[in-house]
């Protein structure tokens, strides 16, 4: 299939279609692509920022109600009143450009506009291609049609192995991995950084993400009084203001808040001013179903840099499970104690050969698993099977 023969997508979901972060530049990458005459993209009133767009794509809002209310006292009543009525949301869907004939409908497990989606789908007989980067289901603890749409969808694309499994096991069909990736023009390398041999200097560790949970900020705080007696600093990228990072235990003098940064700015930055890259995912129990199945989208560009990764996360989680997929892949630490991370921040520090392994072995990981071509083919190959 060439791309004037893909079929023509409509995207109804509630994550923006944009390049910024998280499930909105997942998406944004995934359909960076696509023949923008084929592809309509209909947002909740979560919107994306025109500057943002991809170009030359249609997009239009469908107001779902009074998201300000979604935070406020009465966020569970409303929350249901979403869900409830969001098969119902498709009587909305005038919002279509007239001459715009869909032939295929996707959508993302999140917030509520993916059951509009589906019901659009349903009604229109077309096939849904279902995108879950999130345990949606376990996150919002709520009766919803998840199952049967699941079940139901033309294709189910999942971030993670791990997710594809549980899923079979808990609804009885296969999904396929859809790992996250990277963007379409992100910078390549095919070697490590010469930094990474220099010795006698003090360590930069670098964490890039948003930091939503009190076990992530432990984790940093932990590894920052790690690099304190290595003379070492830890770097955070992405919307932590200096306000969070006190309330977060974050403001001691090792660490540096070095605000958000396009995905390439981020990937030179990184090569050019750090050691060693961090991933940390939770130990809780509490958090343990979406450690297992999920999977960090930070590795997408992580891995494009040529740096040394740093993974620090139970057994089970997503990630050091790739990792044990992926040996000598990075440094692993499957304890949340002291003693065990600063063990493996000091092989890191003193050790220039050992930092140049994993960086090499990252960058062979990343091609494999997280480029913008090897994504788009999976879509692609996805819509091909189920066009009509």
């Amino acid at each position: 299939m060439t791309l004037a023969q893909l079929p023509r997508l409509l995207y109804i979901g509630d994550v923006p279609v944009e390049s910024s972060y998280h499930g909105s530049a997942l998406l944004y990458r995934l359909l960076q692509t696509y023949p923008p005459d084929r592809l309509c993209v209909v947002e909740g009133d979560y919107r994306s920022l025109p500057e943002r767009r991809l170009p030359q794509v249609v997009y239009k809002t469908l107001r779902f109600g009074y998201p300000r209310l979604l935070r406020s006292r009465f966020h569970k009543w409303y929350a249901l009143w979403l869900s409830l009525r969001s098969a119902a949301r498709v009587s909305m869907m005038r919002t279509l450009p007239h001459d715009f004939k869909p032939e295929a409908v996707l959508t993302v497990a999140h917030g509520y506009s993916w059951v509009t989606a589906a019901e659009f789908a349903r009604r229109h007989r077309l096939p849904l291609h279902l995108i879950v980067h999130d345990d949606w289901p376990s996150m919002t603890r709520k009766k919803t049609p998840f199952a049967r749409v699941y079940r139901e969808a033309a294709s189910r694309l999942c971030v993670s192995p791990f997710m594809v499994d549980e899923y079979q096991r808990r609804y009885g069909v296969y999904g396929q991995v859809l790992y996250p990736s990277r963007a379409q023009d992100a910078p390549t390398f095919t070697t490590p950084p010469e930094r990474l041999r220099e010795v006698g200097r003090k360590t930069v560790f670098a964490f890039a993400g948003t930091i939503n949970t009190p076990q992530i900020s432990r984790l940093l705080r932990m590894l920052a009084e790690c690099l304190d007696a290595q003379n070492g600093e830890l770097l955070i990228f992405g919307p932590l203001t200096t306000s969070q990072a006190a309330v977060y235990g974050l403001d001691r003098p090792n660490i540096r808040l070095c605000g958000m940064l396009s995905s390439g700015e981020l990937i030179q930055r990184l090569r050019s001013e750090v050691d060693a890259l961090v991933v940390p995912m939770s130990f809780l129990a509490s958090d343990r179903a979406t450690m297992e199945v999920s999977f960090p989208s930070k590795l997408t560009d992580y891995t494009a840099v040529g740096l040394p990764l740093l993974i620090i996360g139970p057994e089970y989680c997503s990630a050091v499970r790739w990792a044990r997929a992926n040996p000598a892949v990075a440094e692993v630490v499957v304890t949340d104690h002291a003693e065990a991370l600063t063990t493996a921040v000091n092989r890191l520090a003193i050790n220039p050969a050992y930092r140049i392994s994993l960086a090499t072995a990252a960058l062979a990981a990343g091609e494999q698993y997280f480029s913008a071509m090897v994504a788009f083919e999976i879509l692609h190959t996805a819509l091909s099977a189920n066009d009509k």
